[in-house]
Parts: structure tokens; C-alpha cells; sequence
């Protein structure tokens, strides 16, 4: 082979094999570190930088002093100037945005940058679980429980709607039938406080319960609140009206409170979520109401999740002939999806 076609060669490797390789962005830091990645949003002066060799990495915003991607990314200022597309690197403390909108690459302060890739004004979180056991022959039986719940999310507001139904047959006897029913805006005053109103309502035959409502009004203290942990703490006053099968109906206001946390202990792999609301009456101290869900979630194919889990539903003063403490322990197949 001549020289000629050794060159021809070598400049074909030298241009083919980059494009071989897999495209990553590239951040830059003040002490000389180049860290290769995804750029994956920056927030509260910290950037989300996703890595296969380290994983996710919080990186403080004013280290940074230079930045490439290979995507287009959305690139929020401080006076609300918004520029989206790919990013090229610039002089120390300064990058190029290219832009559809003009033929040059727009420079940008990385100082006046607030935020990258800010997630949607409007946001919307959807959970579904179903369960259903059945047995034929000898004995025959029959279990079914499903719950869900919708929360749409603007940057001040927050409405929540949810249930769950349980129902349960032995040898074509109902033995279970349960149905609750709750809904709860959320107004925030700032970005960690918030006033709420809620409305529940419930019926359980096999407790004497035909309809307990439960009113109330309070506030509550958002602790996190991000994709991998949330963490809210409530307390306010509610109004409860309880109407029995058998025994005499009830009325009482009440102290309530609620926390509800959840927190994926691997990342998008195992969720631990706890919710638990208690009602304490103001007037007697046995009408104590509480009501606790427990559990683990495991993700298994996108939006679909197997779910282990404890229900704890606990009344001081029930009907008479009735047990303070019903236990339910579930594992059911389910739906998550948030955008």
C-alpha cells in the first residue's frame, strides 16, 4: 500500500471513529476537573449532572465555569429570558446557546443563569393499585381492593382527589365492603408553608359505619418535595359527622393532623412510602380516629409498579360488639406516571 492511501485511511479512522463513540455532555469546574455526563436540570444554585460512573451528582452552579451538551437544553436568566438548544463552550464563566430563532449562537453569563430545564408550571401526578384474590373447590372466596389517587400541581396550588374500595365474599357471604373517598386543596403561601381544606367521606358495613364526613381546615409545612422524597407535615381542626347502621349516630370537632412521606431508597427501584392521619375529638378523648397506610413499591417495566402494603384503620370508641383495629396486608399491581 503507498503512502497515499495509508493517509487516505487514517484521515477515514480519524473522522469515522469519533462519531463512534457516545455522544456526552461536559462540565467544567473552577479547579480544572472536566466531569462527562447529562446535564439534567439546574435548581436553588444546584446542577443535576447524571453520570454512569458516579451516578447523580449535585454540583454547586457557582463552580461551574464552563459547559457543552449535545442536546438542547432550555436556559432560564434571571430577568426571566428564556434561550433553548444545544450548548457550546465560551470563554471562563460564559457559554453559547444555539437557538433556532437566530443564526448565532446567543452568549450567556453563566452567573445570570437561574435555572436549567425547570420543570413545568403545571405538574400532574397519577397512582392506581389493584388487588384480586379468588379460590374455588373446597372453600370459595373472594378479595378485592383497589385504590387510587390524581394531584395536579401549580407553583401555589395543589389539589389532591383519591379513594380506595375493599370488598370481600366467603362462600358467597360478604364478610368486607368498604368504601373511602377523600379530597384536599393546598394554597402555599411560600415555598415551604401552605394552608389546606379538606373533605372525606366513608362507609364500612361490617363496622356499623353507613357514612362518617370529615371537614377541616389547616396548615401544613412542605419539608421535600422532589422526584425522589417527598415529606409533609399537617396539623388543623376538623369537623366529623358519623352516621351508624345500629348504633347512635356521633358528631364531634376534632384536632387533626397528617404526615405523609415517601422516599425511593433506590432510585427509580424501591419506594418506601408512610401516610397516616389521625382525628383526636376536642370534646371526648375516646373518639380517637386513625388510619395509616405503609408499604414499598417496586418499579418493573416503565410506569408499572408491584406494591407491598400494611393498612392500619384504628377506632377508640366503635360500635358496640366491634373491634377497635382492623388490619389489611396487600400486595398489588399498580400505575404511576407524573409528568
Amino acid at each position: 500500500m503507498n503512502g497515499k492511501g495509508v493517509s487516505i485511511i487514517l484521515t477515514v479512522l480519524f473522522v469515522v471513529l469519533p462519531w463512534g463513540q457516545a455522544a456526552a455532555d461536559e462540565v467544567c469546574l473552577k479547579n480544572g476537573d472536566r466531569l462527562t455526563g447529562k446535564v439534567v436540570s439546574l435548581g436553588a444554585g444546584t446542577l443535576l449532572f447524571k453520570t454512569s460512573y458516579a451516578g447523580d451528582l449535585s454540583i454547586k452552579w457557582e463552580e461551574v465555569v464552563n459547559m457543552k451538551t449535545d442536546e438542547p437544553i432550555r436556559v432560564v436568566l434571571g430577568d426571566g429570558t428564556t434561550a433553548q438548544g444545544p450548548v457550546s463552550p465560551g470563554d471562563s464563566g460564559k457559554v453559547k446557546v444555539k437557538t433556532e430563532q437566530v443564526a448565532e449562537p446567543v452568549t450567556v453569563d453563566l452567573a445570570n443563569v437561574k435555572t436549567i430545564n425547570p420543570k413545568p408550571p403545571f405538574r400532574i401526578n397519577l397512582r392506581a393499585n389493584a388487588g384480586f384474590s379468588m379460590t374455588d373447590g373446597n372453600t370459595h372466596t373472594q378479595d378485592i381492593y383497589a385504590d387510587a389517587e390524581f394531584m395536579a400541581r401549580t407553583l401555589q396550588n395543589r389539589y389532591t382527589i383519591g379513594g380506595l374500595y375493599k370488598r370481600s365474599e366467603d362462600n358467597n357471604v360478604k364478610t368486607e365492603d368498604r368504601a373511602l373517598g377523600y379530597m384536599k386543596y393546598d394554597h402555599f403561601f411560600t415555598k415551604k408553608w401552605y394552608g389546606y381544606a379538606n373533605a372525606t367521606g366513608e362507609e364500612d358495613e361490617f363496622k356499623d359505619l353507613d357514612l362518617r364526613v370529615t371537614l377541616g381546615i389547616g396548615v401544613g409545612y412542605q419539608f421535600i418535595e422532589s422526584d425522589r422524597t417527598n415529606l409533609s407535615l399537617e396539623g388543623g381542626l376538623s369537623y366529623v359527622d358519623e352516621t351508624y347502621i345500629i348504633a347512635e349516630d356521633n358528631s364531634f370537632a376534632a384536632g387533626r393532623w397528617a404526615l405523609k412521606f415517601d422516599h425511593f431508597i433506590l432510585p427509580k427501584s424501591l419506594q418506601y412510602f408512610l401516610y397516616h392521619t389521625g382525628l383526636q375529638s376536642v370534646e371526648d378523648s375516646d373518639d380517637l380516629i386513625l388510619f395509616t397506610q405503609t408499604g414499598f413499591r417496586i418499579p418493573f417495566y416503565k410506569n408499572l409498579n408491584i406494591t407491598a402494603q400494611f393498612n392500619w384503620d384504628y377506632d377508640k370508641s366503635p360500635s358496640p360488639g366491634k373491634k377497635e383495629s382492623d388490619y389489611t396486608y396487600l400486595l398489588t399491581f399498580g400505575y404511576l406516571w407524573a409528568n
